[in-house]
């Protein structure tokens, strides 16, 4: 099979190899998803097989998965420089593929660790990868529109986790019981597994008949006293209060992602299918809406004379996450928990899109690689570590009842909202510094600011 693309006569790939090969990408990230959050529908019946607890669980969603996922994410890194990257990939997905199968046949606690860490462990590959592949299939012009699309498949990718892990569970209550032959009949959460692991295999294939392409070099690289370390000296004060916000909102998203099905399902009585299929059609909808809206509503600001934009509609973004999780501990009906439920998934789509508008923004173009993925890194280690597991840390050990994630998620959000405004209001006036053009002759500007 050829796998060494030729480039077009003006040194990119052709549109179709290019387009292919984000086709491809995004298939990966939403396999990526959905393999990674299909756990969080699968709460209570992974708990009565298992014997587990809620912060047994909450390790499970996020330490085990995430711990190994970023010990990866150097070495695995290092490698994507170095070597033909969709065969990389195209590993990787085969890796986190054999992962989700050993969650599927877990028979203990450890069993189910070690599972969650084979997935993170494949999964390190794939965002590196993407980001690394994307700037050599498209010129500057087009990468930021290409890079935009590929976004979108996380949102997607949370949905078809949820929607298509629905339809399982129904589909395994259907067929129940559901016999191997030679074994003994199999539980519906371990049908939902091993089915959810067989796009890994399809996807795998895929990465191999993209093309991979030439590697390109279009950014000047500056010594560190002139580039990357000069920039944090000069905007350290929004540097650390924003990241410090993006921290916090990342906790919070994270919370609600996880613990969102078993929230329902405990303190509504809907069934494990109706909620993965309504949740996960709320997510493919809403997601992507959050995501436009974001640069929408910066764009419309912007165009009012509002340079500073980015930080203002963060700000405006977690008061209403902030609400949206707090008014879940209030006793809504059936039909109306979904108004918050939807507030908090538009915001949490939102927020993300937004803060990587306002790090564009603040930063340099030969710097935005960098400081974007210290906002990755950020987000993943904070979020992904803490969020699941605070969330049944307080239902286990400070509320004493599985049924009151309702009541942890609003303590979550009422307790870390209001510090997150008040980093994004600190923000302002630093980022308002940092994108006011210098004088021209300062010489802050002429270490920082190169032509790309």
């Amino acid at each position: 099979m050829r796998t060494d693309l030729k480039d077009t006569e003006i040194g990119w790939p052709s549109p179709t190899a290019a387009w292919y090969g984000l086709i491809v990408l995004m298939c990966v990230s939403v396999v990526a998803i959905l393999d990674r959050q299909i756990l969080s529908l699968l709460v209570d019946p992974i708990r009565g097989s298992l014997g587990l607890n809620d912060i047994q669980i909450g390790v499970l969603q996020g330490p085990a998965f995430m711990f190994f996922y970023l010990l990866l994410g150097f070495p695995v890194g290092w490698l994507i420089d170095r070597t033909h990257r969709l065969r990389l990939i195209a590993l990787g997905v085969a890796v986190w593929t054999v992962g989700t199968i050993g969650c599927g046949l877990a028979t203990s606690y450890e069993g189910m660790f070690v599972a969650r860490a084979i997935v993170g462990m494949g999964e390190a590959v794939a965002g590196p990868g993407s980001v690394s592949l994307l700037a050599d299939y498209f010129s500057p012009k087009r990468r930021p529109l290409a890079i935009s699309i590929h976004g979108t498949s996380a949102m997607f990718g949370i949905g078809l986790a949820l929607l298509g892990g629905g339809l399982l569970l129904t589909l395994a209550k259907e067929l129940d019981p559901i016999v191997l032959t030679g074994h003994p009949p199999l539980e519906g959460w371990r049908f939902v597994f091993l089915a959810s692991a067989a796009p890994g295999l399809i996807v795998a294939l895929m990465a191999l008949t993209a093309r991979e392409p030439s590697r390109r070099n279009d950014i000047v690289v500056q010594s560190d006293q002139a580039g990357f370390v000069a920039f944090l000296k000069r905007g350290k004060g929004w540097v650390a209060s924003h990241f410090a916000a993006v921290g916090l909102i990342a906790i919070m998203s994270y919370a609600f992602m996880n613990w969102l099905p078993t929230f329902l399902i405990r303190g509504y009585d809907w069934e494990a299918g109706h909620v993965g299929v309504l949740t996960g059609i709320q997510f493919l909808i809403l997601g992507p809406a959050g995501i436009l809206a974001g640069g929408v509503f910066v764009r419309l600001l912007q165009q009012r004379g509002r340079q500073d934009a980015a930080v203002r509609v963060l700000r405006v973004a977690s008061v209403l996450l902030a609400l949206a999780l707090g008014s879940l501990a209030l006793p809504w009906s059936r039909e109306l928990i979904l108004v918050p439920v939807s507030a908090a998934i538009f915001c949490i789509s939102l927020l993300p899109i937004t803060s990587i508008l306002a790090i564009q923004q603040a930063t340099p173009n030969e710097l935005r690689g960098r400081l974007s993925a210290v906002y990755f890194i950020t987000t993943n280690l904070i979020g992904y570590m803490l969020g699941p597991l605070v969330t049944a840390a307080l239902t286990e050990l400070v509320y004493g009842s599985t049924d009151q994630i309702g009541l942890s998620l609003a303590t979550i959000g009422l307790g870390l909202g209001p510090f997150a405004v008040l980093l994004f209001t600190l923000a302002l006036p630093r980022f308002e510094k940092l994108i006011k053009p210098p004088p021209a002759n300062d010489p802050v500007r002429a270490e920082t600011s190169l032509t790309p």
